[in-house]
């Protein structure tokens, strides 16, 4: 792995350690912290299997906005963010129809803002919603190079992109201070015979799109790809790893789950904070990939599997296997500052629920908390989860169910 930054080996300080609760009863966790060249860093162990922490999630959504008939702004489609206002009002994202759809505290549609166009407040290819400073809300579009300022009544503020000369980036994170972090936008062709995992490289930008800070390049997503004369084909490889990129308070965070790791850089580009837990890699095996091939098609009809699992399995006699399962599936923080990383279910060892490891803001262990099933989350509030859920009909509604913290 290429890293922006290496830690030297002499430990500068080391502090004591820290005792979190596991799961609100008498169990405590451990957290090491040490200070290396200005760099926290924090060693987590894992929580005890099959503990939680006493947070509660409501047992079913307070808010469902999406019908699978109706007035138009219940009809969502291609729904790419939402988050929740001070004020309770619900913005939502419709990658579909380019809008900000707004509703209120109970799901009720209140106004709608942009649509598809290239005039002031208007979107092509709108991919997020997120805050900004002055309680005011930044959208990026077109692809993610684009961003317009909206005031919290939807007013048009100004746009601008991430360009410099002839180079695109993307817009990944952004943090409600005015942080952007962004990716290098690279065209996929020209990939080599065999397996591929291109690196991804960063960027942070200040309010006004200025000139950014590099954090370096991290490996990307394997995929392998096969040609016979000018033809070909790429798949990404079964349990491939990824980046969960995010914004951590002022810093952002760019964590590629080879390994249980996250690093936090600040606006300068500087390594700042590292949290890691215990976690043992596991090697994938058939078996694994015979339980993934079981999963998929479950959702077909019977009488259509035998023929399914068949041609899965052909097309992957050619394609390898990572050499580790991810450490993780994703991670994201919460409101609070908190950190959650959503464990990896291994193929055939599939939790009922997503099972999420929670770290305070300062990066220590607290223990696992369970979300709703079927829930892509978009924004965990001070008391509240807002995701996306579909239904079998392919029917999306956006969700917002209540978070109950423990003292």
């Amino acid at each position: 792995m290429k890293l922006p930054f290496c830690l030297t080996s002499v430990v500068l300080a080391t502090v004591a350690c820290t005792d979190r609760p596991a799961d609100g009863n008498s169990s405590s966790l451990d957290a090491v912290v040490r200070d290396s060249a200005d760099v926290r860093i924090v060693e987590n162990p894992r929580p005890p299997a099959g503990s939680r922490l006493d947070w509660r999630v409501g047992a079913e959504p307070a808010v469902s906005i999406g019908k699978v008939e109706g007035e138009d702004p219940y009809l969502l489609d291609r729904v790419r963010d939402a988050l929740v206002l001070p004020d309770g009002r619900i913005v939502v994202a419709n990658g579909g129809t380019h809008e900000l759809r707004v509703f209120d505290a109970l799901g009720n549609h209140l106004t709608t803002w942009g649509g598809r166009g290239e005039g002031p407040g208007e979107f092509t290819s709108l991919s997020q919603v997120n805050r900004w400073p002055g309680d005011s809300l930044i959208a990026p579009y077109s692809q993610g190079t684009r961003l317009s300022v909206l005031d919290s009544e939807g007013n048009f503020g100004r746009a601008f992109t991430l360009q410099r000369d002839d180079a695109f980036f993307l817009v990944e994170a952004v943090s409600p201070g005015g942080v952007i972090l962004s990716s290098d936008l690279v065209m996929r062709g020209g990939l080599l015979e065999g397996l591929n995992r291109p690196e991804q490289h960063y960027r942070v930008w200040g309010t006004e799109g200025d000139l950014p800070s590099s954090l370096g390049s991290f490996p990307g997503t394997e995929s392998f790809s096969s040609w016979s004369g000018n033809r070909g084909w790429t798949v990404e490889l079964h349990f491939a790893h990824r980046i969960s990129t995010f914004a951590w308070g002022d810093l952002m965070a760019v964590a590629p789950n080879d390994s249980y790791e996250i690093r936090a850089y600040d606006r300068n580009g500087i390594l700042r904070r590292i949290v890691r837990r215990d976690h043992d890699l596991v090697v994938p095996t058939s078996a694994h990939v015979d339980a993934d091939i079981e999963r998929r098609i479950a959702r077909f009809p019977e009488e259509e599997r035998a023929e399914r699992r068949q041609r899965m399995r052909e097309n992957d006699q050619e394609v390898p296997l990572p050499e580790t399962f991810p450490a993780f599936a994703t991670a994201l923080t919460d409101l609070a500052g908190h950190l959650w990383v959503q464990e990896y279910d291994l193929p055939g060892e599939e939790t009922p629920s997503p099972v999420w490891t929670v770290f305070d803001p300062e990066g220590h262990v607290l223990g696992f908390v369970d979300t709703p099933a079927g829930l892509s989350i978009f924004e965990i509030g001070e008391d509240y989860i807002v995701g996306l859920a579909t239904d079998d009909l392919g029917v999306q509604y956006v969700q917002v169910w209540s978070l109950e913290r423990a003292d």
